[in-house]
C-alpha cells in the first residue's frame, strides 16, 4: 500500500495482471488498509471518507482472492436502500469500473469481477436477512449505529465462518449504544484492530468548515459526530436519563421465577422486525427477564419459539393494529394469535405516541431488567430518540421501544392499575396471583 493509487494483483487469468484502482488513500485510512487483522472497528468523523476506504479495501481483497470454487463473495451492508444505491453503488461502479472485464448488475446491486469474485450491496432495515445461510469472504457493516445490534453476531459472523472471512464494522459515534458496546468488548482483543478517527486528526475538511461546524452543532452532537466521543449522550433520547439512573440498581441479574406466570409485550412487524418483551410481576415490581426480536418470521414461527422456552405463559399484550385484516387471507393477526395461544390477546387501545412515551417514562421506575437477556432491548430504549423536528426517529431502536410502549399503555387491562405511575402493588386479571396497586381495584 502506498500513498498513491491502489494496486491489486488480479487473479483468475492465465497470468496475474496488475490493476490500478483509481483511489488514493487518505493518510488517516492507511493504517486500516495495512492492518492484517481479521476484524476491524472504525469510528470516524462525518465526511472522513470511511465508506470510500472500505469499498476500495473490499475491491482489492476481492481481486486478490485466488479461490476458484466456490467463487469469492463479498458484501456491503448499509442502513437504507436509498443511501446504498445512490451513494455506495456509485462508489463501487466508479472505483471498479476501470477493471477490464468487470460486470455490473444494476438490479441486484452486484459487481462481478473478472476472477469471478462478487461484491453485492444490501441496503435497508432487514436486507441483511437475505444473507443468512450464505458464505462470504468479507463483509462491511456501515453506519453500524443505525443497523440492528444483532446483525454482526447472528448473521454476519456465521456467514464468515466457512472461509475465515473478515469484517469491517464502521460508523459515527451515537453515544452509549451497541456500536460503543462492540468497541468496549474488543478494546483488548488481539484479533481486532480498533481505529478512532476524529476530525482533529485528519485533513478531510477545511479548517474553516470545522470551525463553522462547532458553531452550528450542539456540544454533544459535535463531540459524537466529529470527535468520535462515546461518552456524549444521545441527543433527544426519551429514556436514556432514566435508564442511566437505574443502571446501578435496576439493571442487574433478574432470574426467571418458574412459580410465576410470564407475560409479554409486543410490537408486530410485517416488513419490519417483531419485538417481544418477557416480564413477571414480582412483589411490588415488574421484572423483565428477556427481550427477543424476530425478523422475517411469521406469527406461527414466533409463537412456536416462545412456547419452546418453557415459560408458564400468560397474557400477550398486543398493539391495536393486530385486529386489521390482511388482504391475502382475510384473517386478522388477532385471530391467528388467538388460535395459537388458545386465548384472546390483550389489545392496547389506540393512543397518541407522545402519551405512550410518557407512560413508559413513568412505568420504567418500577421495573428491573436482566442485564444480559435484555441487553438488545435496553440498547433500543437508550437509543430511541426524537428528531430535530420533535418526532420519534424510526430506526432499529423503534421496535423494542414500541413494544414496551404497547405494554405500558395496555398493562392496566391485565391489572387493576389506575395508571402505570401510581401505587406499587398489582392485582392480576387472571391466575392465582392477587395484588393491588395503590389501594385501587
Amino acid at each position: 500500500m502506498t500513498d498513491g493509487p491502489k494496486y491489486a494483483e488480479m487473479q483468475g487469468q492465465d497470468q496475474p495482471r496488475k490493476v490500478v484502482i483509481p483511489y488514493t488513500p487518505r493518510s488517516h485510512f492507511l493504517p486500516l488498509h495495512l492492518s492484517p487483522k481479521r476484524w476491524k472497528f472504525v469510528v470516524a468523523h462525518r465526511r472522513a471518507g470511511k465508506s470510500v476506504a472500505a469499498i476500495n479495501e473490499m475491491i482489492k481483497r476481492a481481486l486478490e482472492n485466488t479461490r476458484k470454487d466456490p467463487p469469492p463473495r463479498y458484501a456491503y451492508v448499509g442502513p437504507s436502500f436509498d443511501q446504498t444505491k445512490d451513494l455506495i453503488w456509485g462508489y463501487l461502479k466508479h472505483f471498479a469500473g476501470q477493471i477490464p472485464g468487470v460486470e455490473f448488475r444494476e438490479g441486484d446491486l452486484m459487481c462481478i469481477l473478472p476472477n469471478g469474485a462478487t461484491i453485492r450491496l444490501y441496503g435497508g432495515a432487514a436486507a441483511y436477512e437475505r444473507m443468512r445461510g450464505l458464505y462470504f469472504d468479507g463483509i462491511m457493516l456501515d453506519e453500524f449505529t443505525l443497523l440492528n445490534p444483532a446483525v454482526f453476531s447472528t448473521v454476519v459472523r456465521p456467514c464468515l465462518a466457512d472461509y475465515r472471512g473478515w469484517a469491517i464494522i464502521s460508523g459515527t459515534s451515537n453515544g452509549d449504544d451497541h456500536f460503543a458496546a462492540l468497541r468496549n468488548k474488543n478494546l483488548n482483543n488481539p484479533n481486532w484492530d480498533i481505529f478512532s478517527i476524529p476530525v482533529t486528526e485528519t485533513d478531510a475538511l477545511h479548517p474553516d468548515e470545522v470551525k463553522e461546524m462547532t458553531a452550528d452543532m450542539s456540544a454533544e452532537e459535535y463531540a459524537r459526530e466529529m470527535l468520535c466521543s462515546f461518552d456524549a449522550p444521545v441527543e433527544g433520547s426519551y429514556y436514556g436519563d432514566i435508564l442511566n439512573d437505574m443502571a446501578a440498581t435496576n439493571i442487574t441479574v433478574v432470574p426467571y421465577q418458574p412459580q410465576l406466570p410470564v407475560y409479554t409485550m409486543w410490537d408486530l412487524g410485517i416488513d419490519d422486525a417483531t419485538a417481544v418483551w418477557f416480564f413477571q410481576f414480582v412483589g411490588k415490581a415488574i421484572h423483565f427477564i428477556k427481550y427477543k426480536q424476530y425478523t422475517g418470521k411469521g406469527l406461527p414461527e414466533i409463537y412456536a419459539d416462545i412456547a419452546s422456552m418453557g415459560y408458564q405463559l400468560s397474557d400477550l399484550i398486543m398493539p391495536h393494529d393486530i385486529k386489521a385484516r390482511e388482504l391475502g387471507t382475510g384473517k386478522s393477526r388477532y385471530e391467528v394469535v388467538m388460535n395459537l395461544h388458545g386465548d384472546v390477546p390483550v389489545v392496547t387501545p389506540l393512543h397518541r405516541v407522545e402519551d405512550g412515551i410518557e407512560a413508559v417514562r413513568s412505568f420504567l421506575r418500577i421495573c428491573f431488567f436482566d442485564e444480559k437477556e435484555c441487553e438488545e432491548g435496553l440498547s433500543a430504549l437508550k437509543n430511541y430518540h426524537r428528531s430535530k423536528q420533535g418526532r420519534p426517529v424510526h430506526n432499529w431502536a423503534s421496535h423494542g421501544s414500541d413494544a414496551i410502549r404497547t405494554g405500558a399503555m395496555g398493562i392496566h387491562l391485565i391489572t387493576s392499575w389506575g395508571s402505570v405511575s401510581g401505587g406499587n402493588v398489582v392485582s392480576m386479571r387472571r391466575g392465582g396471583l392477587r395484588r393491588r396497586i395503590g389501594g385501587t381495584r
